[in-house]
């Protein structure tokens, strides 16, 4: 059986790179295994195509500044977070209860947000603030954490002006964009990953157990990494704050 993989979590290089990987281990065993071919060059095609996408963004003037924009929400919604871990943690009676309400929106719709992608984060983002600011108002002034909130909003109102911004600018090369190419390579790396493993289910050989566990092990080793890079850059912010925080000065 082969691992679940949750595409969202891959920003765009690194979901190259894993697709790239996925294919050539696939490739490796096109031989003996004929019946996967056609997924196999689907799935070449669409990454061949996502590639030249991310190239060309790349060279677009928007793309940085969508970059910077991304890393504001991406602060934002941390420090929300931590704000009601904060809370969620005080003896302060009703703290922890009103803290806890705000979290569980959090958990509902996507604690690790930041690890999204663009599209998927800005859906994400909006729910938490508008469910939030929908059923708990009275929680989120008495834990104070208005402000934080207003600011994750705004952040999250200035990534969408940016990424209209980009989207217009891609529009005018009439070229598919990144935005158009991922979810095509995505469906493409499902449909090979479920080929492969219905194929082990129906006619079950060593080449296909062999190329399972190394795509499983791809999968793993992908997401751990992920993980391990989204850890480094919080701690490194952590370590950037108190190196500013007067409170933290030795």
């Amino acid at each position: 059986m082969i691992a679940s993989v949750n595409y969202s979590l891959f920003p765009g290089g690194e979901l190259l790179t894993f697709a790239r990987r996925a294919i050539a281990a696939a490739d490796e065993k096109k031989l003996q295994l004929p019946s996967i071919v056609p997924y196999l060059n689907n799935a070449k095609v669409k990454c061949d195509v996502f590639q030249s996408a991310q190239e060309r963004e790349s060279k677009n003037p928007v793309t940085k500044l969508q970059a910077a924009k991304d890393g504001v929400r991406n602060d934002a919604f941390i420090a929300f977070r931590t704000h009601g871990e904060s809370a969620s943690a005080r003896r302060k009676e009703g703290w922890s209860a009103a803290a806890e309400s705000l979290l569980s929106v959090i958990r509902k719709h996507g604690w690790s947000a930041q690890l999204l992608g663009y599209k998927a984060k800005t859906g994400v983002l909006n729910n938490i603030v508008s469910e939030i600011r929908t059923k708990y108002p009275a929680e989120l002034a008495f834990i104070i954490a208005g402000e934080l909130l207003d600011e994750l909003e705004a952040a999250e109102v200035d990534f969408e002006a940016t990424a209209k911004q980009f989207v217009d600018v891609a529009a005018a090369t009439d070229e598919p964009t990144v935005m158009e190419t991922r979810p095509e390579l995505i469906v493409a790396l499902r449909a090979m990953l479920q080929f492969i493993g219905l194929q082990q289910i129906a006619a079950p050989s060593d080449d296909l157990t062999a190329l399972i566990n190394t795509l499983n092990e791809l999968i793993t080793t992908s997401l751990s990494t992920l993980r391990a890079s989204d850890t480094r850059a919080e701690n490194n912010k952590k370590k950037d704050a108190g190196k500013t925080d007067p409170t933290t000065a030795g």
